[in-house]
């Protein structure tokens, strides 16, 4: 009597203690496991020596079963089993003649997957089959199913494929991520962590951990009243805030990379790489507004969601080791659950962190002593070689003379005298918004008939040979002719350094700003072997794009000295190389002081999405003229822009820069010529 009250008494505090399933919920955290991770660590257990049958029967000469070949499949729904197999069962027969049966074909096996406690992934056989070499039904069965049964069950049914270490690193990266002033609610949730009803589906198997959580917790949090823009002081902790998501995102690429040959795959992440750090910069530059939600999370949740198909769509290559497989599947299954649980469960608090994203990037690299996070300026030497950057040139000490021009082309249009009196100096063109020591832009001119594409490239007339216009067919000339190639560019005027020109220097400026620009750009298509067309449309493109970006300036004066000219955005000197988006790829202090790696980093980034999205652009539409805009509208946005300017719903900004580089491209192409005073091409 005493025992049965003290059980009921028990009984009564399990009651009031437990939660009531009416005030709670659960949230199921997916675990996939691709169908190639299982089939390799099943032959690997099955068949250690693949280019030979496994034995798992031998007695004498004729009494065996051999198995080779062991294959998982999941076909409609359900996981299967297969193998091939020669079975043999025989004796002496009075020591005279063998009396032998034998069986040579195939053994199909209808499985159903549990987790057991100890969270080993195991096979139950529900039914099975044998075949003939042919694949019909062999006439003589019976003792090969008995050695089936006696050899091969056993052996399938024992076999674990281990979920303990997924399942930890899970556990380890939430806990990481979780409020550090309360952390019982997640502690009290991963308490209740169990194994839902495993599924499949075509690329796997679906295991659903489930967590049990107070049902106020999955109410999504009230969001924050409505912020003013945030001051250069609020934007400027915001970018420390996002270093760790940007030192995480390089890391991770580094290392999907060298796993990953396929250059399809080096060119996606590159674009997420890029893409990433453009949606920074939009909210560093107030075109994107800082919500209530938490930014960074939100960065993280989109770059997420790109880079996850790709690390997908290359796991099941056969070029890359079970071992590489299996950490790729915990990454993505310990960043999935971090998300799920974020999305599900809003009121336990989790957050992505420095110490979750550094949790996270270590299940790819498990053994290094790097800190996934560091964050330098430096120049990256392994990341520009993994995406296949030219080597840096080292700066030299001796300065080189750019190549002469023939004399007949300076002489023909000699220079207009300038006015005596020295016009006041404007500010480049510049679209993020304005600070104190950067003038408004000057106005866009309106639309007109000749903004719109031409169907062919502008004719040849004598009318439009102007020097600059014979600077670039003469260049174009060099690319394709037999000579030597151009001289490595170099600051080769050092007059260049800390130069702003006042108005009797603007024609000299100019003209060797005319002469870098040109250069660099005869290198990028003698390197990237274009096709002539786009080889002039390419050299056209660049003048415009220096005009635009900084009005052909690599410095600017504020309070009696000389700076470099810099955006509100991060874009510095004559091509506006932005040190957001090109951390790692470039010298940013040599960006800063040296006109001519300058313009040679702007030639190298812009000539890439020439080819990667101009050229492809040009050719969908019909018109190659086009390769310019949408490698503009690239350089000016990132990858996801190159195709705005085709847009309706593209914004005013947008549109309003993208008809405006369009429009000095059309000049330069029409042999028009660069008015440093107005920034504009006459």
């Amino acid at each position: 009597m005493q025992r049965l009250i003290q059980s009921f008494l028990l009984l009564c505090i399990l009651i009031t203690t437990a939660p009531s399933p009416a005030n709670a919920a659960t949230v199921e955290l997916p675990l996939f496991l691709r169908t190639q991770i299982l089939q390799n660590a099943l032959v690997e257990s099955l068949t250690p020596q693949p280019d030979r049958p496994t034995v798992l029967f031998q007695e004498g000469s004729y009494n065996y079963l051999h198995i080779s070949e062991p294959q998982l499949s999941i076909r409609d729904g359900q996981p299967y089993f297969s193998c091939n197999a020669t079975a043999g069962m025989g004796f002496d027969s009075l020591g005279l003649l063998p009396s032998v049966v034998k069986w040579s074909g195939s053994i199909l096996m209808r499985l159903n997957f549990y987790v057991d406690p100890q969270w080993q992934l195991r096979y139950r056989i529900i039914d099975s089959a044998i075949y003939n070499e042919k694949g019909g039904k062999p006439v003589v069965t019976g003792f090969a199913w008995e050695l089936c049964k006696r050899f091969l069950h056993p052996r399938l049914e024992q076999y674990a494929f281990d979920l303990a270490m997924p399942q930890k690193e899970i556990m380890i990266l939430l806990r990481a991520c979780a409020s550090p002033t309360d952390t019982a609610p997640l502690e009290a949730a991963l308490n209740t962590l169990t194994v839902g009803t495993l599924r499949t589906n075509a690329d796997g198997l679906i295991v659903p951990l489930l967590l049990t959580v107070a049902d106020t917790q999955t109410q999504t949090v009230a969001p924050l009243p409505a912020q003013a823009p945030l001051g250069f002081e609020e934007l400027e902790k915001l970018q420390h805030v996002f270093e760790p998501l940007d030192a995480f995102m390089v890391f991770v690429i580094k290392s999907l990379s060298g796993n990953m040959g396929n250059s399809l795959h080096q060119e996606q992440l590159f674009d997420l790489l890029i893409t990433s750090r453009y949606q920074l910069l939009m909210i560093l530059t107030g075109q994107t507004p800082v919500e209530a939600e938490d930014p960074l999370r939100l960065l993280f949740i989109d770059a997420w969601q790109q880079l996850r198909p790709i690390i997908e769509s290359s796991s099941g290559e056969n070029g890359l080791m079970q071992k590489q497989l299996l950490r790729f599947m915990t990454f993505i299954n310990a960043g999935d659950a971090l998300l799920a649980l974020d999305a599900a469960a809003p009121g336990l608090g989790i957050h992505v962190t420095s110490n979750g994203l550094r949790r996270l990037a270590r299940m790819l690299q498990p053994g290094t002593g790097e800190d996934p996070l560091r964050f330098d300026w430096q120049i990256d030497p392994a990341l520009r070689d993994l995406f296949q950057f030219q080597p840096e040139e080292p700066e030299q000490k001796t300065q080189e003379a750019l190549p002469e021009l023939p004399p007949e082309l300076l002489q023909q249009n000699p220079p207009a005298e300038l006015p005596a009196e020295p016009p006041q100096q404007k500010t480049p063109v510049e679209f993020p918004p304005e600070t104190p020591q950067q003038k408004p832009p000057a106005e866009f001119p309106p639309e007109t008939p000749q903004q719109k594409p031409p169907a062919e490239f502008p004719p040849e007339t004598p009318q439009s040979s102007t020097t600059g216009r014979r600077l670039l067919d003469f260049l174009v000339g060099v690319a394709y002719a037999t000579e030597p190639p151009a001289p490595a560019l170099t600051n080769s005027n050092k007059r260049l350094d800390n130069w702003i020109p006042s108005s009797d220097e603007l024609d000299e400026y100019k003209q060797i700003i005319e002469k870098l620009l040109a250069t660099s750009a005869l290198r990028q298509v003698k390197k990237a072997n274009l096709d002539p067309r786009y080889a002039t449309i390419y050299q056209h493109l660049i003048p415009a794009t220096a005009m635009i970006e900084s009005c052909w300036q690599q410095f600017t004066r504020k309070d009696d000295k000389i700076i470099t000219l810099r955006s509100p955005a991060g874009g510095i000197g004559i091509m506006q190389i932005n040190q957001h988006v090109w951390r790692g790829f470039y010298d940013i202090e040599r960006l800063q002081r040296d006109v001519t790696y300058n313009i040679q980093a702007g030639n190298q980034i812009m000539m890439r999405y020439f080819q990667q999205y101009g050229i492809q652009i040009a050719k969908e539409k019909n018109n190659p003229h086009l390769a310019a805009r949408a490698a503009y509208a690239t350089y000016n946005a990132g990858p996801r822009a190159s195709r705005r300017f085709l847009k309706a719903e593209a914004s005013v900004r947008q549109k309003r820069v993208d008809e405006h580089l369009w429009d000095l491209y059309q000049k330069v192409s029409a042999g028009g010529s660069a008015d440093l005073q107005n920034c504009s091409i006459l």
